[in-house]
């Protein structure tokens, strides 16, 4: 090729380079700044702009649901995170590898229903008949802080849960080494090196809980009594009253401590974590204490209580009342519930909401870490748009996507569910293909260049087949994050388009519990196949590349029998 062809070469990647980064740009524009900025504009629609607050704040209840919304959520958070800290280091450093699977599967289950059912399950354990109560013969105060804080606890325990659990996997042993070298012992290795290293994942942990817990309204629906918290009024607001006006003034204050936490986490947190090491050495953190055997098991059993709960009560007439075994809640949401065009809303939703979100993680990751021929300052920008999304709570998301695109062909249809979802769920997956990204082979892409292979010939023939697992990993996310998802789309979803996690709060909203828990049962089963489903390719896909390594081996030692030995 002459000089003049690799000129020309170049300068035509370098415009399809920033045309590519420009057309993400727009897309997150279109589909997240611009609804937001809507949102905004909808908040100071007053005269004078400052009038709407004013009304808000000195209205019944707000400054009060301020501050109980900030004491659920810290103290929800504080312990989920610590509870998930403690579980995870068990799990990481203390059970047989081997065994490590089974409880990382069984800790992120709660995740896999709607939040809301996580406040019907705390009424069957501590209401006026649960089990806890027949058990200790006293009633505990569940509608109100005590049960928004419980039912928040398993909500927000898998999230916090796999966030430390990675960062433990990458606890360098060698630190513990060198300590117990030196004589100290584990409690002080636990407290001078686990602990400083864990920080600020910790502090990551628990800034995601927070966000988490400080949006939903799920379980403050369903225990939240007469308890005034931001997400319950901004429910009578807008889902009642329907004035988008207050709402909007509301999802403002639910957005501005989510985004304030986010910001001090990445600004500040996030830069001050200690790299990993590329080859960390296993972690000996000592022998697994009977305390820790203990209290391990009994945290086990407080997340698999619930989930038991929710696989048993669907089949009772009337938890606890009557307890014939019955499949009447199964046929009402067969039948009334039109539970077959719920289940094909869902899983189409969620399906091509993983596809469309999977597509653009992998466009935006690759341009921001791989591309050399973008600008810079482009990749910046659309990093910067694009995790903003992980600050942008789905209550926020979904009434500025009903301000933004209501009288438009999009609204009322699949596409706008489809879209709300990528942009709410984009943030995590993205940050998933970005290191995945930084740690390939940084020369794969010069050495198929040089090869004579074209852009098109690197995707498919080098990015793709080495991004399997991060892809997999980012569709089943979208998907299964789709699947129990209500607070992003309940402002957004018509009566031929409603989903199976919608169909919970209206059966809940009616009395019928044991539909309700049905329904969610039906979420769970769907999630759990697909994660099944994905422990399966990953475990195919390593059984082939072992295979693929032991032909190369063996084929490597048939050579060197056919090379004669030259002594040197």
């Amino acid at each position: 090729m002459s000089r003049k062809q690799r000129r020309e070469t170049n300068s035509w990647r370098r415009r399809s380079a920033a045309l590519t980064l420009i057309l993400l740009i727009v897309i997150v524009l279109a589909n997240l700044i611009l609804p937001m900025l809507t949102l905004l504009k909808g908040a100071f629609d007053f005269s004078p702009v400052w009038q709407g607050f004013v009304d808000v704040l000195t209205g019944p209840s707000t400054l009060e649901a301020i501050r109980n919304s900030v004491v659920v959520t810290l103290c929800a958070s504080l312990l989920s995170v610590a509870m998930a800290f403690f579980f995870a280091y068990v799990v990481e450093l203390k059970l047989p590898a081997k065994r490590r699977p089974l409880f990382r599967f069984l800790a992120i289950l709660p995740m896999l229903v709607p939040s809301i059912t996580h406040g019907l399950v705390i009424v069957y354990l501590f209401g006026k008949m649960g089990i806890v109560t027949r058990l200790i013969g006293t009633q505990l105060p569940i509608y109100g802080p005590f049960g928004i804080i419980l039912g928040s606890l398993f909500y927000a325990f898998p999230l916090a849960f796999l966030v430390l659990s990675q960062a433990l996997i990458n606890l360098d042993g060698r630190l513990f080494e060198s300590a117990a070298i030196l004589g100290v012992q584990p409690v002080r290795r636990f407290f001078d090196i686990t602990l400083p290293v864990m920080k600020y994942a910790i502090f990551s942990a628990f800034s995601v809980t927070f966000t988490m817990i400080f949006t939903d309204y799920g379980i403050p629906l369903s225990v939240g009594g007469t308890y005034p918290i931001l997400p319950l009024l901004f429910y009578k607001n807008v889902i009642g009253l329907l004035d988008f006006g207050k709402g909007a003034i509301y999802s403002t204050f639910i957005l501005i401590p989510a985004v304030g936490v986010y910001l001090l986490d990445v600004l500040y947190f996030s830069k001050k974590q200690v790299a990993s090491s590329r080859n960390p050495v296993p972690v000996n953190s000592g022998r697994y204490h009977p305390l820790q055997r203990i209290g391990f098991w009994l945290v086990l059993t407080v997340l698999l209580v619930p989930i038991a709960l929710i696989v048993i009560t669907p089949f009772i007439r009337a938890w606890p009342y009557d307890m014939t075994i019955t499949f009447e809640h199964f046929e009402r949401i067969i039948t009334v519930g039109r539970l077959g065009n719920l289940i094909k809303n869902s899983v189409l939703i969620a399906f091509f909401t993983g596809l469309a979100g999977t597509v653009l993680s992998l466009a935006a990751g690759y341009m921001y870490i791989r591309s050399a021929n973008a600008p810079a300052g482009l990749k910046k920008v659309t990093h910067a748009l694009y995790i903003t999304s992980l600050a942008i709570p789905g209550l926020a998301l979904g009434l500025a996507y009903a301000m933004f695109f209501r009288g438009t062909p999009l609204y009322n249809t699949i596409f706008i569910l489809i879209i709300v979802n990528v942009m709410h769920f984009f943030g995590s997956p993205y940050m998933m293909a970005i290191s995945h990204f930084k740690l390939l082979n940084p020369n794969l892409e010069a050495v198929c260049q040089t090869l004579g292979g074209g852009p098109v010939r690197v995707l498919f023939d080098v990015i793709l087949p080495n991004s399997r697992r991060m892809l997999l990993d980012v569709f089943v996310y979208f998907f299964t994050n789709t699947m129990v998802t209500i607070s992003a789309v309940s402002l957004l979803y018509s009566s031929r388009l409603t989903t199976l996690a919608l169909q919970i709060t209206a059966y809940s909203d009616q009395g019928k519990w044991e539909s309700a828990v049905a329904v969610s049962l039906v979420i769970l089963v769907i999630n759990v196949v697909m994660k099944a489903w994905q422990t399966f390719r990953l475990h195919a896909g390593d059984q082939r590349g072992l295979t693929r390594v032991e032909e190369i081996e063996e084929r490597g030692h048939e050579e060197e029998k056919l090379v004669p030995h030259t002594g040197v």
